[in-house]
């Protein structure tokens, strides 16, 4: 792998096409990999140490999230049918995950049980349901592309906000100040309390990046956010899959993985706090 910028990072990556999970150093070298699964769109390794990951697509019921030990034991394992993109772990212990075919954002206690449920009022194709999905303080937020929308839910289903947003969206971060951040096939947006769009990041921004479709985000400490762009439905090779950009869109950092990986979905940047990252969450 070829790193550049002024940045270090190391950092754990999914790899959709070739089915497994990667560890990469500050060198650019591969220390670890295991095979993770079909379908793999989101993951966390927790302050413990140990890694989540959700999945989807393996053979029914295969659709869920593990928890893997430090030595790659299995920790937990939750199985369900309905399509599972992503997952977060929450501070109290449960995984909060968006159930695509049950149009559904679940809670899943460490025993196993869903211990709460939100009903996710949507018609379209339940592929197109929920990306991203994740939990802020007491607030829910869905990243749904088949209503071009995130909407912002509490606890007993209501929906507080409505946002509009681009197509295929996919990732999201909120910053401090309460703006959110999302990703999608063009790019990164980010919006105010009030729905504006006040930053932007496309392609024209950072050409020599070959944005084909930002999936990952993650909202470093350093205010500047870290990228995956994912190079699925035929568009391997054809540009830089992880990158690293400040407030000036300056890419700061990237890492060239060609040769190594094909089709990289999510990273999580591992020299950050792994409490933050989790339960902020910032990414």
């Amino acid at each position: 792998m070829k790193f550049s910028g002024i940045e270090k990072h190391c950092f754990v990556c999914v790899d959709t096409s070739r089915c497994k999970i990667f560890w990469i150093d500050e060198a650019g070298e591969v220390v670890r990999e295991i095979r993770g699964a079909v379908g793999c769109f989101d993951l966390f390794v927790l302050p413990d140490g140990r890694l989540l990951y959700a999945h989807f697509g393996e053979g029914a019921p295969s659709d869920g999230f593990s928890i893997l030990n430090s030595d790659g034991s299995s920790a937990m394992c939750y199985r369900t049918e309905k399509e599972i993109f992503s997952c977060q772990p929450l501070p109290n212990g449960n995984i909060l995950l968006g159930e695509l075919g049950s149009r559904r954002i679940v809670e899943v206690s460490p025993a196993g049980e869903v211990v709460l449920e939100i009903p996710v009022p949507y018609e379209g194709n339940p592929h197109e349901c929920f990306r991203a999905v994740r939990k802020i303080g007491e607030v829910y937020y869905a990243v749904q592309p088949g209503l071009n929308l995130i909407r912002k839910f509490t606890a007993d289903g209501t929906v507080e906000r409505e946002y509009a947003i681009r197509p295929d969206a996919f990732g999201l971060v909120m910053r401090p100040n309460g703006n959110l951040v999302y990703t999608c096939m063009s790019g990164a947006y980010e919006l105010d309390s009030n729905g504006n769009e006040v930053w932007s990041l496309t392609d024209a921004d950072v050409p020599e990046m070959g944005i084909r479709w930002l999936l990952g985000v993650q909202l470093l400490s350093n205010g500047n956010l870290v990228f995956t762009n994912w190079m699925g439905h035929g568009h391997t090779d054809e540009g830089i899959h992880f990158f690293e950009v400040n407030r000036e869109k300056q890419v700061v950092w990237s890492c060239d993985a060609r040769g190594t990986l094909r089709e990289p979905a999510v990273l999580q940047i591992l020299d950050e706090d792994a409490a933050t990252v989790c339960y902020r969450p910032m990414k």
